[in-house]
């Protein structure tokens, strides 16, 4: 039987899947210290914590489930959506959900997750947090990583590494520079800017559904998703063609209301002239997507989340399929015992074919061209229908399938196979090829 509790893995990444991570961990009797290039969440200021929504469907509400309590703390900050409501010229179209979907600002979940882990596992010597400490370097053969804490170099030991620091991670770029990881980085199409509305107007009698997603398509590329928060509040996205911002014509305050009267009609009344000036300034977010060839190094090295794997946010499954990363590990652990050499291969074979399913159901699934977007919604609706009526003739919806489904992402792919193919026929008449950053090249991009 292995000893755990002589073992120190380090986590590189204080985000949702490293945070989960350690509780895991911890259970299992191992020493854990974490550090992450970000202040510390619970010395910044209230008003200073919004971000944007992440919206937890099964899979990541699952892992969550696996420490007792945790979803349910996080639920106190969150709000369950039955579905959407897509808005477009006046009138509202509801697409109800099978499951209900947990949707939380991201840095209230990070709080949250830090809090639950700091309040179980109070004693230092079991769980260290390092905060302000951006990671250097990884010496493999050493089995050490250096940090940036306070102007000086540190150097940490370690039993295990863990990488769980997102898309630019440097624990992946050290297993590019040294181990020969094949990784391909590609920018998303889209940019975005944090969008923060009041969900009523009780002057202009204005009162969007509490307990759904809300959405307006607005053409040209770009949309506008919100999600509902507690306090009547929603957070969300203004997502758009990263060649061609909207926000390039505005100049002024009024500028930014009359585009939303005009526009996005439904919305602005929701929109005070603070958060329109704040929009103006805000920066605007450029994502990129990660693919690897393998998610570990011997037996030592393992990198999961969105330092294996980022997506385009299209789908809502990145933080899911992060979580589901750290469920997938224990179970791994708990089948061999703790054994790590037979763990990290086995995780690497099962999460990487994975992996390439959801980047392709993340790209592929929404179409941009007018006669597929309409195609798009008849299978929304009339396509369900036709699955309630005739389940073994027609398969549900790839939507379906990853909101209201457990099924794998592979699995999903196999039975959405034709439309995925449908619309990437399509990308490829309209669009000229994505933009690639390298393969096996460290440098990324991040707002």
């Amino acid at each position: 039987m292995i000893d755990t509790s002589s073992q120190t893995i380090v986590i590189v990444g204080a985000g949702p899947a490293g945070l989960l991570l350690a509780q895991y961990l911890l259970r299992r009797g191992y020493r854990v210290e974490i550090y992450d290039r970000r202040p510390d969440p619970r010395q910044i200021a209230p008003d200073e914590q919004r971000s944007f929504p992440i919206s937890l469907q099964y899979r990541g509400r699952r892992a969550l489930q696996g420490i007792p309590g945790l979803e349910k703390a996080i639920a106190a900050y969150g709000v369950m959506c039955r579905g959407t409501y897509v808005h477009r010229q006046g009138k509202a179209r509801r697409i109800p959900r099978q499951h209900p979907i947990l949707t939380v600002d991201r840095n209230r979940l990070v709080l949250v997750l830090l809090e639950q882990l700091v309040a179980r596992y109070p004693d230092p010597a079991r769980l260290s947090l390092t905060f302000d400490c951006p990671c250097q370097a990884v010496d493999s053969q050493a089995q050490t990583v250096s940090f940036e804490a306070e102007g000086q170099s540190v150097t940490v030991p370690y039993d295990r590494l863990i990488g769980a620091d997102g898309a630019r991670s440097t624990v992946r770029a050290a297993l590019v520079a040294n181990h020969g990881l094949n990784c391909q980085q590609t920018y998303v199409p889209d940019a975005y800017k944090s969008i923060f509305l009041a969900r009523t107007n009780p002057q202009q009698g204005i009162e969007l559904a509490p307990d759904f997603i809300h959405a307006c398509n607005i053409g040209g590329d770009a949309r506008i998703l919100l999600a509902p928060q507690p306090g009547d509040q929603m957070h969300g996205a203004f997502i758009f063609n990263a060649k061609n911002s909207p926000f390039d014509g505005l100049k002024t305050t009024a500028d930014v209301l009359d585009y939303f009267a005009t526009h996005l009609p439904t919305f602005r009344p929701l929109l005070s002239k603070a958060e329109a000036e704040a929009l103006l300034q805000r920066p605007t977010a450029r994502l990129t997507t990660v693919t690897c060839d393998r998610f570990h190094q011997g037996d030592r090295i393992l990198i999961l989340g969105d330092a294996a794997h980022a997506v385009s946010p299209s789908i809502g499954q990145g933080c899911n399929s992060a979580l589901q990363d750290v469920e997938w590990l224990n179970q791994l652990l708990d089948q061999h015992q703790d054994d790590w050499s037979q763990v990290l291969p086995q995780f690497s074979q099962q999460r990487v074919v994975e992996a390439h399913a959801l980047r392709d159901l993340s790209d592929y699934s929404f179409p941009r061209s007018k006669a597929l977007v309409l195609e798009f919604f008849l299978r929304l609706t009339v396509g369900r229908k036709l699955h309630q009526w005739f389940p073994q003739r027609f398969s549900p919806f790839v939507f379906d399938l990853v909101l209201d489904t457990d099924l794998s992402y592979s699995e999903v792919l196999h039975l959405s196979e034709g439309w995925i193919n449908k619309v990437k026929r399509s990308r490829a008449a309209i669009a000229s090829a994505p933009e690639v950053t390298s393969w096996g090249d460290s440098d990324d991009n991040e707002a």
